[in-house]
């Protein structure tokens, strides 16, 4: 083998082991999802709004879709995502296809399994396990239990006095001094799950008046993660 085609398989090999530790792996408690049999599928409460891009939901009959992008379940629902039996600790070893082609047309082979979800635009990876897929003769409802993203730690959030987020605390909106560009932020609370994303500028307005009072990070795209308090 010449050292050309030797540099190349070692590059492709380096470039293999980056993507996979690349991804993101959600590792923080569980939480339960249930959308209870008959419940209108159209509402927020009857959706698992895990990101931006997928809401799981089911409608009256057959399968889960994401209603983010899917008005209902139409193969290869849920749309981007994608399944596998086993846990994120064997992420490595493990064969992803879409959901139906994963349970073979027997969602109920799901219960009490463990079972990764890989949401394939935002590139996360999420232990779930079905607890209950009743037939549309029972409404439809269904339920798991599911990763979230690991808790934010005292580390996690950095003092930069480059940025500031004022008022701090707030009840009804934060703004945030010393960015110089705009920049990708989500809202995260102390047990790491998001709830609420969007882009920043330097003096703009981020509306947190629908937000429970507790402590919030604040993490943006480029990694620092500023404090604040909603009261």
């Amino acid at each position: 083998m010449n050292m050309k085609k030797i540099v190349f398989l070692i590059t492709i090999l380096l470039l293999s082991i980056n993507a996979l530790y690349s991804q993101t792996i959600w590792s923080g408690p569980t939480t339960t999802f249930t959308k209870v049999g008959g419940a209108d599928w159209t509402l927020e409460a009857n959706q698992d709004r895990i990101t931006d891009n997928v809401w799981i939901t089911r409608a009256s009959s057959q399968g889960i879709f994401n209603i983010v992008t899917e008005a209902n379940y139409t193969p290869p629902s849920p749309a981007d995502t994608e399944w596998a039996f086993g846990t994120t600790a064997d992420i490595g070893s493990l064969t992803f296809d879409t959901w139906v082609i994963t349970h073979g047309n027997a969602p109920s082979s799901m219960i009490n399994e463990n079972v990764v979800l890989h949401l394939i635009t935002d590139d996360i990876y999420i232990d779930i396990t079905f607890l209950t897929f009743t037939n549309g003769g029972a409404g439809a409802g269904f339920s798991y239990e599911r990763s979230t993203p690991p808790p934010l730690s005292t580390k996690d959030i950095e003092i930069d006095n480059d940025l500031y987020v004022f008022p701090n605390p707030s009840n009804d909106f934060i703004s945030i001094s010393g960015l110089t560009t705009p920049e990708p932020y989500t809202i995260y609370n102390m047990l790491g799950v998001a709830v609420g994303s969007g882009i920043v500028a330097d003096g703009q307005k981020i509306d947190v008046a629908n937000l429970p009072n507790a402590v919030y990070g604040l993490k943006f795209d480029s990694g620092k993660t500023l404090k604040f308090v909603k009261r």
